[in-house]
């Protein structure tokens, strides 16, 4: 049996200088910086150049190959792969100050959220099941918010994870999570147990 080997990879981004940004962005393949030229929000260009020069690193130090021989495919639902590594599956979040990268020799999907103060209750009844509801509001009023960002969280993990976007519906499967902090996703009435972590 393969043993898992998969790490997790944290930076804290903090506001770089255009002229930085741009030395940064001679790193990266002309398609990615076509992308990022695009944004309009500075933070959004930091944070995904970030996660660009983060899995280069990783795979740069990991797999001895050279950045400018890196080359990335995408699958027909846009998940990335590295071209040539089909055992190197990695995935990358980011939101407010943090960018993250997971990789491991499994698939893998991973997801980091802000915790910002919404009314989540329309959001949650709109793409959550009626059981990820119940776990929610079965907890107290103060601690609601955070559930709602965990189950948030694991369902877009789960979902990269599948590395078939949004035509997996939110909808169409749960995650439960028992007394315990065990967690299973349940999709067509079967249960398959998954490896979460960093929650």
């Amino acid at each position: 049996m393969m043993r898992r080997l998969m790490e997790i990879y944290i930076v804290k981004v903090s506001d770089i200088g255009e002229e930085k940004l741009n030395k940064l962005c001679l790193l990266i393949d002309l398609e990615k910086k076509y992308k990022i030229k695009k944004f309009i929000n500075k933070k959004d260009k930091i944070r995904t150049i970030i996660g660009e020069i983060l899995i280069r690193t990783i795979i740069v130090q990991k797999l001895k190959i050279s950045n400018k021989y890196i080359e990335f495919n995408k699958n027909q639902y846009g998940k990335p792969y590295l071209k040539d590594h089909p055992k190197f599956n990695f995935n990358i979040s980011h939101s407010g100050e943090y960018v993250l990268c997971a990789v491991d020799n499994k698939p893998i999907g991973i997801d980091v959220e802000e915790v910002k103060h919404i009314e989540f209750e329309e959001i949650a009844k709109s793409f959550f099941t009626v059981n990820e509801l119940d776990y929610i509001v079965n907890q107290d009023f103060n601690f609601r918010l955070n559930r709602f960002y965990e189950i948030w969280s694991l369902k877009e993990s789960y979902i990269k994870c599948c590395g078939k976007g949004l035509s997996i519906p939110l909808k169409s499967f749960s995650i439960e999570v028992d007394q315990y902090e065990n967690i299973k996703v349940v999709r067509n009435k079967e249960r398959k147990t998954y490896t979460y972590v960093a929650r």
